[in-house]
């Protein structure tokens, strides 16, 4: 007698719902008859497991059910046939197996596992995995022992069979996820292992099944099968190979076709799926902008995934430049099963992962300055967040859409975050908002179950709009004195005032194009500062000027005049005029006069919005024409 799938000696049997096995198992034989079971556990023979008729035998192959069976073990197996003469024959015996929850860890090295083994989690005689080898065991990492693989496919990515290459590193998530699972349930816990390093959403694709064993996803289906074909979920690491331009706006897509697969080929419509949200990366090789794009893929998974969760890892600690370490694996593995452990059991177990109420953000100016404080709500807070007596919160920025030196404060308050700002009621529109943005950040708000918020972003705040970023270059000429006839509210000047002079290029370091150090020298004087700027149009647009300012003002459109205040003053904010035009495709001339407001003046605020882009577009962040300032 050979079994091929379903029982082996210290293997994990899936359990249902009633924590009862409901497993099969199969495989090779030379005699006609019953399949008898016997079952024991540490106090003899398991009530109702004597002598059981759990299947049939012919044709040279045996099937067998093991239906019933209590979590919780270990159990020895006593497996015979037996004849139309009554007796046993090809008896057989498997050892030390336990039933509880089985899981698969995919993915790529981050779950395969590079963390430093020194600091890997101490093994559980009731935390089995089924190791690339195609053996059970006691879980101890490195449960990807790819040089053992049996699945060509790993062979095929540059394992060599027989060589470890890195013998000092291999600590993952899996056996810190399944401890903790069992600390939660009180069950045995498996892990098949199927991760493999380097590897991309298009490696994993479900449509290459039908290579088996030389394709990953076929190699996990295989693993399942040949363990009876039932598991309790999956935990997923993966997304760092498709940070890049061509693979990341195909990951959302890839992602859910891959879960729909599993939970097709396995037969689960409602499989539960834990994936860890990629952390940092602290080298060259990656941009900034792919990476946090596929972070904020994974968090908006969520809404798009039923039955579906996420886990950060930016706080983590690395082993190397990408790979977190073995220390900070048991921190996650124990994250992973958290979030596993609500999926599996619902309310009472926990906590969704925090996630942004976008309804809920709320700016308000603050007096004396009037500076704008964000309110930021989150949803699945347990309890409140948490601060260390002295730390400061970190990891949030608002960008425009690059991260500028906006938010000067960050505070908390039960399920809020409150961003202190240097903007205004106006300067907030058009702003994205950031959480983790970059490579390589600082971010540290928590839970009181230390559940880190996930990165995300950008979110846009204010209302939608369809801005430039301000302009901060700017052809300059100042001072002007004020012309015969022009008065000091610019009543009087036209274009025709600035032909001939002779204009200096000034790129300004921030969103306020601020002179007022170059115009000390002229204080209480009355003149007028010019600015030029030209645009590049691809296409008809529907167009507003969104200016800033403190002092008179006006501005012309290839020599029209579009607007006039003639009592600008004292302070400048984002947006206190919006003048709207339409333009054609082609280049075009703005042109700015500021009057001094006897030198009390110090600059201008400006960009442009797009009018006729409808708001869900926007939302969608979908990518559109905008006009180009040259």
């Amino acid at each position: 007698m050979e079994i091929e799938k379903g029982l082996f000696d210290h293997m994990v049997l899936q359990v249902d719902d009633k924590k009862l096995t409901d497993t099969e198992f199969s495989g090779f034989c030379k005699t006609y008859g019953k399949v008898i079971l016997t079952v024991k556990d540490t106090n003899g023979i398991v009530k109702n497991f004597k002598n059981v008729c759990v299947g049939e035998a012919k044709n040279g192959n045996f099937t067998g059910k093991i239906k019933g069976l209590k979590a919780g073990g270990p159990y020895d197996f006593e497996i015979s046939i037996q004849g139309k003469d009554g007796k046993s024959y090809e008896k057989k015996k498997i050892k030390d197996v336990v039933a509880g929850y089985v899981w698969v860890a995919a993915g790529q090295s981050n779950m395969q596992g590079c963390g430093m083994l020194k600091d890997a989690e101490k093994p559980h005689k009731m935390v089995r995995a089924f190791y690339t080898s195609d053996k059970w065991d006691i879980a101890k990492d490195p449960i990807h022992n790819l040089w053992e693989c049996v699945d060509d496919v790993h062979v095929d990515l540059g394992v060599v069979r027989g060589q470890i290459t890195r013998p000092l590193t291999g600590t993952g998530p899996a056996v810190s996820f399944a401890k903790e699972m069992f600390r939660l349930t009180g069950i045995p816990q498996g892990i098949i292992a199927c991760a493999h390093g380097g590897t991309s959403m298009s490696q994993w694709d479900p449509e290459l099944k039908n290579l088996g064993g030389k394709s990953l996803y076929g190699a996990t289906l295989r693993r399942v099968r040949k363990n009876g074909g039932k598991i309790e979920g999956i935990i997923w690491y993966q997304g760092e190979s498709d940070s890049t331009q061509q693979a990341c706006c195909l990951y959302s897509e890839r992602m859910k076709k891959l879960v729909t697969s599993f939970r097709k080929d396995l037969k689960d419509q409602n499989l539960p799926f834990v994936a860890v949200q990629i952390g940092r990366f602290i080298n060259t090789g990656f941009q900034r902008q792919y990476w946090n794009s596929i972070q904020d893929q994974q968090y908006r998974l969520l809404k798009k995934i039923k039955n579906f969760s996420i886990v950060p890892s930016v706080d983590l600690s690395l082993d190397d430049t990408i790979h977190i370490s073995g220390r900070d694996h048991k921190i996650l593995g124990k994250r992973i099963a958290y979030a596993m452990n609500v999926l599996v059991h619902g309310k009472k177990a926990g906590f969704p992962p925090i996630e942004l109420d976008e309804k809920k953000i709320e700016a308000k100016a603050v007096p004396p300055n009037n500076y704008v404080d964000i309110t930021l709500k989150f949803k699945n807070v347990a309890k409140s967040f948490i601060m260390p007596g002295g730390v400061r919160p970190a990891g949030f920025s608002i960008g425009d859409p690059e991260p500028g030196p906006f938010v000067y404060d960050i505070g908390i308050a039960k399920d809020t975050v409150i961003l202190r700002t240097n903007l205004s009621l106006s300067g907030i529109e058009g702003k994205l908002l950031y959480h983790g943005y970059g490579l390589d950040p600082y971010c540290n708000v928590k839970d009181a179950h230390e559940r880190i918020i996930p990165v995300f972003g950008p979110v846009r705040l204010g209302r939608y709009r369809a801005l430039t970023p301000m302009v901060t270059e700017w052809d300059c000429f100042f001072p002007f004195d004020l012309p015969e006839g022009v008065d000091a509210q610019l009543n009087g000047l036209g274009i025709q005032h600035c032909s001939g002079i002779n204009w200096s290029h000034i790129r300004f370091q921030t969103r306020f194009c601020d002179l007022h150090e170059k115009l000390v020298d002229y204080s209480g004087r009355d003149f007028v500062i010019w600015f030029s700027k030209r645009i590049r149009i691809s296409e008809p647009m529907k167009l507003a000027a969104c200016l800033g300012y403190d002092g008179p003002v006006k501005i012309w459109l290839d020599n029209r005049e579009i607007f006039h205040d003639p009592a600008g003053t004292n302070p400048a904010w984002e947006d206190r005029a919006i003048v709207k035009f339409d333009a054609e495709p082609g280049e075009h001339k703005i042109v700015i006069a500021l009057g001094s407001n006897k030198c009390r003046a110090w600059g201008i605020y400006f960009r442009l919005e797009r009018l006729d882009i409808p708001k869900k577009f926007i939302r969608q962040n979908l990518v559109f024409p905008m006009p180009e300032f040259i």
